[in-house]
Formats: C-alpha cells, structure tokens, sequence
C-alpha cells in the first residue's frame, strides 16, 4: 500500500497529505472552541480567534515537517506567512459563503462543499509557493546533463603546476570512461596561467577555462565554475592536485551507498592517509581551526577545509546561491549552509600530499578565517542561508 502511495505524483501525494492535516486543524478548531467557550467560560469570539491560532499552529507543524518537508529554521518568519495565508482563506471562506448562499442561492451546505474545495486550493498552493517556496512541479523539468562529472578547479598563478594536474585529471577520467567536463576558473591570475590552459583545450576533451581579471579568491573561484558547470555530479579539487583525482571513486561510491548529496575529502579519519605532512605550526592552527569550527558551526565533521568535496549537481546549485564567503573560509561556510538545508553529508578519508607551494598563509589566512567564521555564524543567525 505504502508503495503504490508512492507511485503517485508527488503534486498529489503533498495535496493528499494537505487534506488530511487540514482536517486534523479542523477537529482542534471545533473541540477546542468547544472547550473554551463551556468549561473556560471565554467569550466566543476571542474563544474563536485561540482556537482557530491552535489549529493553525497544528496545521503549520505537520504541513512543515510532513506535508512539503521544509528544510528551512526560520519557524518565525514561516509561520507569519502561514498565518497570512490561513487569515485570507478565512476571509476568502466568509466571502464565497455569502456569494453562494445569498446571490447565487445555492443550498448552505453544497456551498460549504464548493467554498472548501476553493479554499483549501489557495491555502495548498498559497503554502506550498510562498510559505515554503517549493516550485510546481513542471513537466519541462528534468534529469538530462551534458556530463556525468564535472570538476572545477580553482587557479591562481598556477602556470607551473596547472600542466600536470590537468594532464593526470584527462587520464584518470579517460582510463575510467567518465564523461566529465574540466573548468579551470582563473581567478585574476598575474602570470600564464590562462595561457597554459588554453594551450591544452584541443589536447584535452571538454576543459573549459574561466577567467576574470581581479583577484577575488578561492571561494568565488568554485562558485564560479560550479554555477557553469552541466554534470549530474560536481567536483571540486586544488590545482596542485594535493588530494588524487584517483580518490573520487570513493567520494563517489560513499555518495551512492549512503544515499548522501555531498561527499568531502578528510585528512583526519581513520583510513587517511597524509603522505606528504604540513609543517607542525601548520598542523597545529588547522587542527585549533577545526575545533572552533566544531564548536561554533559545524556538528560531527572533522575536516572542513580539505580541498576535495563532491556534490550531487541539484546539492551545489542549492547551496552555492547562498555562498557569501570568497575567500578561504568559503568551505565551512558550504558545509553550514548544507547542513542548514538538511543535505546529507558524508566524510570520506582520502589520501593527501602538502604542497610546499601551498598559497595558504596560516597567520593572515587563519585570522581571516576568524573573522568569518562569526560572519558565518551570524548569517545563520538572521536566516540568510534559508530558502525563505
């Protein structure tokens, strides 16, 4: 039974479900009027006004966590506008009552029958579009992608690295059969870096560069390539190549077996391998770093800032609008805003090589990342990561 339930459009399912909440309000509105008018001796209309908030109340919870599944936190702001939308169905059921039964005539209880079916329309679709802000489904909407893969790679006066890591990533994806694209975002390089890519475009299937003049940082790099790119998956990797290409297939294969939409490379997991360490100050403000990150943003993830992080194509379109962060702190930030729309994250233990021509500067970048971390954390606060 469950499962044919599930065969049905989801449109149908969610208005199904919508009715049967509706009728839950209903029953509250009447047994609680009841209640307040003969034992709690309340007048009726403030009476009426009490019970018809508790069925709203009841209406607002299940149609929020059952009905349409809404990710967002912002209860205050949500439940004004369901409110709002409720109040006008109310209004909307005084005036078609009054239509049908005194100007059309129509007998007061088929009226009832004709006024529910317009009203609990508009309170459905009121709900779902602005309360919520779920699209309609559309029959124009589908699946299809240019690419199964595609990885962005963020580029900063990389024209004596950008080579290898683009000749090692071709390989890789050519001795696996994967259709993926290639998109080095340049982000205001000062050397050739462009020019090295650009060298390579006939070499090399479906690389694609990106390139705007001023400096803006990683972070706005990503988003840059992730917000061009046509795969069903996205992947995004350093330029130096620090995590191999060769460790998607695990990001990958934890994606599928998990059920997940975003998949990140770990340093600090059981099964990681650090074959090339940072330097011990390095170490030790990365591992400070991700304490506070723990503590203050992010729950149960070890390694925010591994520079290997897999996303299912809907996943990073979802959560890189909301991206605010350019520069290095842009990853936990990512992993705030997906956790803030409940997309499921799993970590993955991946080898890692440091690069001695690492552009992190663990002072002025760890500062930095100080700094936006409370950026972050009030930006969560005031609901900027909500889809409301």
């Amino acid at each position: 039974m469950i499962k044919k339930f599930k065969t049905i459009p989801q449109e149908f399912r969610q208005f199904f479900k919508y009715c049967l909440v509706g009728i839950s309000g209903t029953l509250i509105d009447l047994i609680s009027l009841y209640i307040f008018v003969e034992y709690v001796g309340i007048a009726i209309i403030p009476a009426a006004v009490l019970s018809f908030l508790l069925a709203v109340t009841n209406n607002f919870t299940f149609n929020k966590k059952w009905t349409f599944k809404s990710k967002s936190r912002n209860i205050k702001k949500l439940y004004i506008k369901f409110l709002i939308v409720s109040t006008v169905g109310l209004g909307l059921t005084i005036a078609f009552m009054y239509v049908f039964v005194n100007i059309l005539e129509i007998w007061y209880m088929l009226a009832k029958v004709f006024t529910s079916i317009v009203v609990l329309t508009w309170n459905f679709l009121g709900n779902k579009t602005w309360t919520f802000k779920l699209k309609l489904e559309s029959s124009s909407e589908n699946n299809d992608f240019k690419y199964d893969l595609s990885i962005v790679v963020p580029a900063y006066n990389e024209e004596n690295r950008i080579k290898s890591t683009l000749l090692i990533i071709d390989d890789y994806i050519n001795s696996k059969k994967i259709n993926a694209e290639i998109i080095v975002v340049d982000d205001g390089s000062k050397d050739n870096t462009t020019k090295v890519v650009e060298k390579y475009k006939n070499k090399i299937k479906n690389l694609k560069v990106i390139r705007y003049e001023k400096n803006q940082g990683k972070g706005f790099a990503v988003k840059t390539g992730v917000e061009a790119s046509k795969g069903k998956y996205v992947l995004f990797a350093d330029a130096d190549n620090s995590t191999p290409i060769e460790e998607y297939e695990k990001l990958q294969r934890a994606l599928m077996e998990n059920n997940a939409e975003i998949s990140i490379g770990s340093r600090y997991l059981k099964g990681s391998n650090v074959k090339i360490k940072q330097p011990k100050h390095r170490i030790f403000i990365s591992r400070v770093g991700n304490f506070l990150i723990q503590a203050f943003l992010i729950d149960n993830i070890k390694d925010t800032q591994c520079g290997f992080k897999l996303f299912t194509s809907k996943a990073a379109k979802d959560i890189f609008k909301f991206q605010k962060v350019k520069r290095f702190a842009f990853d936990m930030e990512l992993l705030v805003i997906a956790q803030n729309l409940d997309h499921k994250i799993i970590e993955v233990p991946v080898s890692w090589f440091n690069s001695a021509e690492s552009r992190v500067r663990p002072i002025r970048d760890g500062l930095r990342s100080l700094k936006d971390l409370v950026y972050i954390k009030l930006n969560l606060w005031s609901g900027r990561y909500s889809n409301d």
